[in-house]
């Protein structure tokens, strides 16, 4: 005797459902948990580049780092490049300058030895010709990597929010 067709197809699909519900629900739990996992192995990579990025990165950059700001044409590649900064962002005439960091954003990846941080800044410095505070704001994005265990910068990119930062006389060197 032949089973009811009627009787078995909704059956048939309530187990099918019931299966795929529970391995959803599965999945999703262990996806949970790797990502959980993650969070928790990387925690301090990442409060240690915020602790990083709130200071000043002289010696933080390695040698073949590639850096960028408003202040230069192109981007420098290596901290020994013989690059020169524009005349328009002043450098022969800073003093006093200080970078004050405030990270927004700091992702390590799986592996745990590459990271990027997105930031906003404030540059204030002190101009020579003109003996007047300045400071500017703009954001950052520092590619972080992890060489004998201490995270280094292999590249920054900052741009400042105003097109023209530097304030009018700024730009003539002193005599």
């Amino acid at each position: 005797m032949r089973p009811d067709r009627t009787l078995v197809r909704p059956a048939a699909r309530r187990v099918l459902c019931g299966f795929l519900i529970a391995s959803a629900a599965v999945t999703a739990a262990h996806r949970l948990s790797a990502q959980q996992r993650q969070g928790g192995r990387h925690a301090a990579d990442v409060a240690r580049i915020r602790e990083l990025a709130a200071g000043s990165d002289r010696g933080l950059m390695l040698d073949s780092a590639i850096f960028w700001s408003g202040a230069y044409a192109r981007p420098v590649v290596g901290l020994k490049s013989p690059a020169k900064p524009l005349d328009s962002a002043a450098m022969a005439n800073r003093r006093n300058t200080t970078l004050a960091v405030r990270p927004r954003r700091i992702e390590v990846a799986q592996a745990g030895d590459m990271a990027y941080e997105f930031s906003d800044f404030t540059l204030s410095m002190d101009m020579a010709t003109t003996n007047q505070h300045h400071s500017f704001t703009g954001s950052m994005l520092r590619v972080w990597q992890k060489v004998n265990g201490e995270w280094k910068i292999a590249a920054q990119f900052m741009r400042p929010h105003d097109d023209q930062p530097m304030p009018e006389g700024a730009q003539k060197k002193p005599e």
